[in-house]
């Protein structure tokens, strides 16, 4: 063999190498490289993405769960990243929120929910894991290090949003099971027994992802260990398409459920029950203004009045603060229970609300 058929024959070798290697990488991350092509831009500031890959929730929960943000991101990027060397930053800031569920006319139910805080981008996630129901659910991406100057717009800067799945804030699944978070100013929840630990955000995963009525969130919670996100403290409103409600905190560490009395049940940033301790309560103004309105029409609301009363407690930008920083209400979510969907308002643009059906 001559040396150009030697160089023509090793060149030949090392294509097929490369080309073997990529494929293998294209097998392996298969899933992973598919939803990353499914981040789209609905509009500015609004991301969505159809969750393909499997993001592996039973077997984080068999290996003992996360007891706080650092080790769920530790586990993202051991399993679904195969150990490649890729930092997730993340952060979760002070929330405000206000929640409400209320009947239809139709005789169906709506569960309202504005997100209060500082004013980033969002996403909407769409998962459908093997064994667990479909799901739609809204996540501040800047929660999973994106920011002003950082965004999911390229393909190479998309690797944070498959961790997307553990950090959601609210939604609702294919049972009309829908939850929402809402941060209270208390003493940190940190649970300390044998059960399996998880915190905030993760809750609201596993919920979606397994529950579809109250009474099957509220056993699900019951099995796990909850350490509150940031080492915060926070309630979860989850309710479902039967109308059933519940509140449930934490108090010393204990879990604690508040049902629904009567036609509704609202939310915002302080315990809907006696505490043993002094804490600074919040929300009330706009717990008020909800109970006013939901009072007053018996707590049966169209899906347009819902998105008059979240307008009613929302809150306009501020000025910023020394940092610059603006707050706001970052979004509105009305979840159809009875049609599984969600029905989005962003940046109090309550006018022009987008629908997202789990599918």
């Amino acid at each position: 063999m001559n040396k150009k058929k030697i160089i023509k024959f090793i060149a030949i070798v090392v294509a097929v190498i490369i080309l073997a290697g990529i494929t293998s990488l294209l097998v392996v991350f298969r899933g992973e490289l598919g939803t990353l092509l499914n981040v789209s831009t609905e509009k500015e500031g609004i991301y969505t993405l159809d969750y393909i890959a499997d993001y592996k929730l039973d077997q984080l929960l068999e290996e003992g769960g996360a007891s706080n943000e650092e080790e769920l991101v530790q586990y993202i990027l051991r399993i679904m990243l195969k150990g490649l060397p890729i930092e997730i930053e993340y952060k979760i800031p002070e929330l405000g929120c206000s929640t409400f569920i209320a009947e239809t006319p139709e005789k169906g139910y709506i569960f309202g929910r504005n997100f209060d805080n500082q004013v980033t981008d969002l996403a909407v996630i769409n998962t459908a894991p093997k064994n667990g129901y479909k799901s739609v659910s809204v996540i501040n991406t800047s929660f999973i290090g994106y920011s002003e100057t950082y965004k999911p717009d390229k393909i190479l800067d998309r690797i944070n949003m498959l961790a997307s799945p553990y950090f959601p804030l609210d939604g609702v699944n294919e049972k009309g099971l829908a939850v929402g978070v809402l941060q209270l100013q208390a003493p940190p929840t940190d649970q300390k027994t044998d059960k399996v630990d998880i915190g905030t955000t993760l809750a609201i995963r596993i919920l979606l992802d397994k529950c579809s009525t109250v009474k099957e969130a509220v056993e699900m919670l019951g099995k796990y260990d909850m350490h509150a996100s940031a080492k915060g403290c926070y309630h979860l409103h989850i309710a479902d398409a039967s109308g059933d409600s519940v509140v449930v905190s934490y108090v010393n560490n204990e879990m604690v459920v508040t049902e629904k009395e009567g036609d509704y049940q609202c939310a915002t940033n302080f315990y809907l029950h006696d505490v043993p301790f002094e804490y600074e309560e919040q929300g009330k103004d706009r717990y008020e203004k909800l109970v006013e309105v939901l009072g007053e029409k018996n707590g049966i609301l169209s899906t347009q009045d819902g998105i008059e009363l979240l307008n009613y407690v929302s809150i306009e930008k501020t000025e910023p603060d020394e940092l610059g920083r603006v707050y706001s209400t970052q979004w509105s979510s009305i979840y159809d229970l009875n049609n599984a969907k969600l029905i989005l308002c962003v940046d109090r643009d309550y006018d022009n609300p987008i629908e997202f059906p789990v599918e």
